[in-house]
């Protein structure tokens, strides 16, 4: 958008200095008046003041005056009223709003990038917003990115594909990349484009088929997700164990942002050191649900005298209050 504007307001300026330029030199060369006698008069013409001529015209140069009103006049006409829309209705307000998301996303770190507004990436964003992460959204309809004026939620309107949108993302400093594109093939260019320029990035994504989820983890997802598959177990879910799951949705629904599932990870400082210390070195009211050691081994309801190990992954319902 940057580009746009600038190449607007530069072939507009550049439309109305011509005129300018040549009705000054035309007069000082069919004339013989000086540099200032000659803009002078242009400026006057073209404006259509009618102050009266600075010099007596020659026939010529009176035949060059009649040109420059009938063609200069529209032109310098169509400049300005372009300029002006372009200031006050639409480039300008948007470009200054779009300097100043750019100027937010700068100064981002460690943050999540959600691209495509899709229904499933609103669902996503409103999970991660509602969990307090730091969201910037690639969005390529501008109509679905507007929804997100007032919540405080940087946005670009373009193609999440594009190199171009990911680096003015803030993908070299962000935590991870959300990809919920409709196509399966635009994820999958995501994943790579985004793997590409940041190799420690988390990337999750979504896939309609069990095919392209392992092309989208072949090609560098960490995690994919198949949302007809969860909708589908949820379904059976309800069938077949509807008190669980309904306990857990109201348990989200109740208090979204007081318990909350979570997958922590244990790093090589807990190394052979007690599941009991991690929690209280995180200084939170937890509920540790199960363990996964490294090579795949489960622990479920471990007790607080678990031996932890590097990247030992630790699944728990936090209570934030």
């Amino acid at each position: 958008m940057r580009k746009s504007f600038a190449r607007k307001l530069l072939f507009l300026s550049s439309l109305i200095g011509l005129v300018v330029t040549a009705g000054t030199m035309g007069y000082m060369i069919i004339e013989g008046w000086s540099l200032l006698d000659s803009l002078y008069m242009t400026v006057i013409t073209l404006a259509t003041i009618g102050y009266g001529e600075t010099h007596n015209l020659s026939n010529f140069g009176r035949v060059f005056t009649i040109a420059l009103i009938v063609f200069g006049t529209g032109v310098v006409g169509y400049g300005i009223s372009s300029l002006t829309l372009m200031l006050f209705q639409g480039d300008l307000p948007n470009y200054l709003k779009r300097r100043k998301m750019e100027k937010i996303i700068a100064r981002m770190s460690d943050h999540i990038i959600v691209c495509g507004l899709s229904r499933t990436g609103q669902y996503a964003l409103e999970e991660l917003a509602q969990s307090g992460q730091a969201v910037v959204v690639i969005e390529r309809e501008e109509t679905n990115a507007l929804m997100l004026e007032g919540r405080d939620i940087p946005y670009i309107v373009g193609d999440a594909t594009d190199d171009e949108n990911l680096l003015a993302a803030g993908v070299g400093k962000a935590r991870a990349v959300v990809t919920c594109l409709t196509s399966d093939a635009d994820n999958a260019f995501v994943v790579v484009t985004a793997r590409n320029l940041n190799r420690e990035l988390l990337i999750v994504s979504k896939a309609e088929t069990e095919s392209s989820r392992n092309k989208l983890l072949a090609v560098g997802a960490d995690k994919v997700v198949i949302p007809s598959r969860l909708g589908g177990t949820n379904l059976a879910n309800m069938v077949v164990r509807p008190e669980t799951l309904h306990f857990f949705e109201h348990l989200h629904s109740r208090y979204p942002n007081t318990f909350r599932a979570e997958l922590l990870n244990a790093g090589p400082a807990w190394e052979g050191r007690r599941l009991a210390d991690f929690v209280h070195h995180k200084d939170r009211r937890m509920l540790v649900i199960a363990l996964e050691h490294p090579g795949g081994e489960i622990e479920f309801n471990p007790s607080p005298d678990a031996m932890l190990r590097d990247g030992t992954a630790i699944m728990v319902i936090n209570n934030f209050k």
